[in-house]
């Protein structure tokens, strides 16, 4: 395995704090526009949106998210074999770069927009599967404490940028750059104007890396799997082994297979926060707040600090209880976050409720259930995104670790079909059925991967992963 020689006071490589500022410019750049995205997409022209029909947002959305997920299954193989990590991340800043600065140029030209949506779409294929990759290339498999406090700080910095993220994307389009009337009602929205600021930030955090790689990386995902000057060395020994899965290699393959259908439905129910239970949120909460009207797109900040305050709580509490050799089996803490993030939903539904059917707009339900609701929603992702990310970099051999990443990102695939549909039907099926829908899918997938706990515990056999590598060390 390669390491960084030079290490932080925080006992880290230097190539985690590159991770983490990449994957926080990342991050704070999507979110800057994502919550905003069905309002762009279906607000008319002179509203500052693209004029498409709820419909063909939901299809856009549904095509666009699935490419997304399964295109960086393709970039994988691509680094793995021709790039290298290291280039393969500074083609996907600059790509995004120009996919945004495309959104700027020609909204609302649909046909040149969907060419930046193309282009982003071909940037992420090489992004936050190598990103997480990195991560765990950077520790050895008998590190289990130190990988998951690494994950934990990685999540950190993905939730920092959620945090400041739409707070100015919100600004630019619904204060600074948007146009009112004499009432002082929007009459344009300022979106192109985000796209603007996120285009300028992708190019920046291209700059960075192009500049810190050398100094801060080394030797870690410079080459292509399989060569570089260690892997040239021990090809010979280890070629023939390398290939071959092992009897717990297929049952691990299983149980992550289980956690990954699982995950899917996870992740189906909360990107309905960027996008059913946002427009919601514009219709139906009252967002006025001391007299300034706080933009929607706010709340996906609400859960960004939430993450920033919480992740590391959490981290502690995880170090403490495995030094007390009370740590929770990975399955039932997400589990729990499962069930949890159900009953955010119905939490929603709580106040959608006291609208009692009026939905004339005339009504407003209390902003409280929505913060509420998210608080609940940010426990359950702590227990799930940063955990699932963390087991499925160990479980896989660093040679696949891009495209374990790969894998895991790949239960957006399907979130994003059941996303963009859902978001079709939310007009016709009611806030009510969805939210119920949502919850309940949620809470029976918690419940499901409570009873087969055992079972799934058993495939993946964590407890065995460091005496692995203490035998393929005295192998070598």
């Amino acid at each position: 395995m390669e390491e960084t020689v030079q290490q932080e006071k925080f006992h880290h490589p230097k190539g985690l704090w590159l991770s983490c500022i990449g994957m926080c410019g990342s991050s704070f750049l999507k979110y800057a526009v994502s919550g905003f995205l069905i309002f762009f997409y279906t607000y008319s022209v002179g509203m500052g949106g693209l004029g498409l029909t709820k419909e063909q947002a939901g299809l856009l959305i549904s095509v666009a998210t699935t490419a997304g997920s399964i295109l960086p299954l393709l970039g994988s193989v691509i680094t793995d074999r021709f790039l290298g990590i290291q280039k393969a991340l500074l083609l996907a800043f600059f790509l995004q770069g120009v996919a945004y600065l495309f959104f700027f140029l020609f909204t609302p030209n649909v046909p040149l927009v969907v060419v930046g949506i193309t282009l982003n779409i071909v940037a992420a294929a090489f992004l936050n599967n190598n990103l997480s990759a990195i991560v765990g290339m950077l520790y050895s498999k008998k590190e289990h404490t130190r990988k998951d406090a690494a994950y934990g700080i990685f999540y950190m910095a993905v939730n920092i940028g959620s945090f400041f993220g739409p707070i100015l994307g919100g600004m630019l389009t619904d204060h600074w750059m948007a146009v009112r009337d004499a009432a002082g009602n929007v009459v344009r929205y300022g979106y192109k104007y985000a796209y603007l600021m996120v285009s300028i930030g992708m190019f920046l955090v291209f700059a960075i890396y192009l500049v810190l790689i050398p100094k801060w990386l080394g030797e870690v995902g410079k080459y292509p799997a399989g060569k570089g000057k260690k892997a040239e060395e021990k090809s010979n020994q280890k070629v023939e082994k390398a290939e071959k899965l092992t009897d717990v290699d297929k049952k691990r393959i299983l149980g992550m297979f289980i956690i990954f259908l699982l995950v899917t439905v996870y992740w189906t129910c909360y990107f309905q926060t960027s996008y059913t239970i946002n427009t919601l949120a514009n219709d139906y909460v009252n967002l006025n707040v001391g007299g300034f009207h706080v933009p929607v797109v706010w709340l996906i900040s609400f859960n960004g600090i939430l993450c920033i305050i919480l992740a590391p709580l959490l981290g502690n509490l995880w170090m403490t209880l495995s030094q007390k050799k009370m740590d929770p089996p990975v399955s039932l803490k997400m589990a729990v976050g499962m069930i949890i993030t159900g009953l955010a939903f119905y939490i929603i539904l709580l106040g959608f409720n006291t609208l009692h059917g009026v939905l004339d707009k005339t009504v407003k339900m209390d902003l409280w259930y929505m913060l509420l609701a998210y608080a609940i929603l940010t426990v359950g992702e702590l227990l799930v995104s940063p955990v699932g990310m963390a087991l499925f970099n160990k479980l896989t051999p660093e040679r696949f670790s891009s495209l374990a990443m790969s894998v895991w990102y790949l239960t957006y695939t399907f979130s994003g079909i059941a996303s963009g549909y859902l978001v079709a039907v939310a007009k016709d099926w009611g806030y009510g059925k969805i939210l119920n829908i949502l919850g309940a899918a949620l809470i029976i997938s918690g419940v499901v991967m409570l009873v087969i706990m055992p079972f799934i515990e058993k495939l993946i056999a964590v407890d065995k992963l460091s005496t692995e590598e203490a035998a393929t060390e005295t192998a070598e």
